[in-house]
């Protein structure tokens, strides 16, 4: 009940931010001529908006001193991508609800069949999903109170420039939390089925009445979910293309302006406590983005101990050991690199090599412009 409040909440927070026009009433999808017309005129709100928002932004840092002249142009690249990541996720909307309706048409199917079995989510998956809740949480409640704790002093035109601003952050952050319920809901039923299969091998004889019809019952099942998952990964290959190059530029560039920032300004503790937080909690969360792809992968085959452990195997169950040996799951994000832990890591890596070329560029020429001065 906990997870299906948390979606419901989610879903109506998505629809308010102009993520998408469907809401979730008693457990199904719909959208009304109200959310349907809402979210095209808030749509195209943020969209003609956003951009005089981002270069007030952008020039607001470039008037504080203690950004280096020579690094004036940070701010715009940075609000640049933001702006056409934005742009991007709210014009594919349409493709993200079509896969929204698909998939919520299998998740009933399963839930139904998981009622009458008598399971429930694994553990594990319960714990992710909490977790990446809490991150995409307060990710978007950092934006929104920000703009109540850091708009001291400003005008009213500033103010609104930061709600336009702080609801695109929303919408980054809202876009990879939709992928990864969705690739989640994948990997639940993945699960079910794993268990279900395991269940019916250890304690049915292939003799025994309904065993076939509830293997080719399964069988089905298992398909769909992994049509359902490439179409997920397909649907969702431009935007989380997209989605990793901003984080990329994202972390990158608030790393290098906070520790300048910091160092240079005399900062109140909440400010420095409020902006790493941010930092680290954006880390992990788009950390659990990847992790999900990892997780499907992995549920989408059967343990090889529950089939070696079969002493006498049907032509249904040798067909579908086939069938999953054949079938393997490569979530590549738009065909260019599989989507995993591996990856994060090297991104990690690419990262933390970049803030480092720009630290040493800042540093050469900060003692330039010194020794011009001299």
């Amino acid at each position: 009940m906990g997870i299906l409040l948390l979606l419901d909440i989610f879903q109506w927070f998505a629809v308010l931010i102009g993520l998408t026009s469907y809401r979730l009433v008693d457990g199904r999808f719909m959208q009304t001529r109200l959310t349907r017309v809402y979210t095209l005129i808030f749509n195209v709100i943020t969209v003609v908006m956003l951009p005089p928002a981002l270069l007030g932004a952008a020039n607001f840092f470039d008037m504080d001193i203690w950004l280096p002249k020579f690094m004036w142009v940070t701010p715009y690249v940075l609000y640049a991508v933001n702006y056409v990541v934005i742009v991007q996720t709210l014009t594919s909307r349409g493709h993200r609800d079509s896969i929204l309706m698909e998939l919520h048409h299998l998740i009933v199917k399963f839930n139904r069949e998981m009622g009458r079995a008598g399971k429930r989510t694994n553990s594990n998956l319960r714990r992710l999903f909490y977790i990446k809740t809490i991150t995409m949480s307060y990710l978007c409640l950092s934006y929104v109170l920000g703009i109540f704790l850091f708009t001291d002093g400003f005008t009213a035109y500033m103010i609104l420039s930061c709600v336009l601003i702080n609801n695109g952050y929303s919408i980054l952050i809202s876009t990879t939390h939709l992928y990864f319920v969705s690739l989640w809901q994948v990997a639940r039923g993945y699960d079910f089925v794993n268990q279900q299969l395991e269940e019916l091998i250890s304690t049915r004889s292939p003799l025994t009445s309904g065993y076939t019809e509830e293997l080719r019952s399964l069988w089905l099942l298992h398909a769909s979910l992994s049509r359902t998952a490439k179409k997920i990964n397909r649907i969702y290959g431009r935007q989380m293309l997209a989605s990793r190059f901003d984080y990329i530029i994202f972390t990158v560039i608030n790393g290098y302006i906070g520790s300048i920032y910091t160092r240079n300004e005399p900062t109140p503790f909440l400010t420095k406590y409020y902006g790493g937080l941010v930092y680290c909690i954006r880390i992990m969360d788009f950390f659990m983005t990847d992790y999900i792809c990892d997780l499907v992968t992995q549920y989408q085959s059967m343990r090889k101990d529950t089939v070696s452990e079969v002493s006498v195997m049907s032509n249904e169950l040798n067909s579908f050991v086939i069938y999953q040996n054949s079938m393997k799951l490569d979530l590549k994000v738009c065909g260019l690199y599989p989507a995993n832990r591996k990856q994060w890591l090297g991104m990690m890596g690419s990262i933390l090599c970049n803030s480092i070329m720009l630290l040493q560029y800042h540093l050469m020429m900060k003692a330039k412009t010194e020794k011009l001065i001299k």
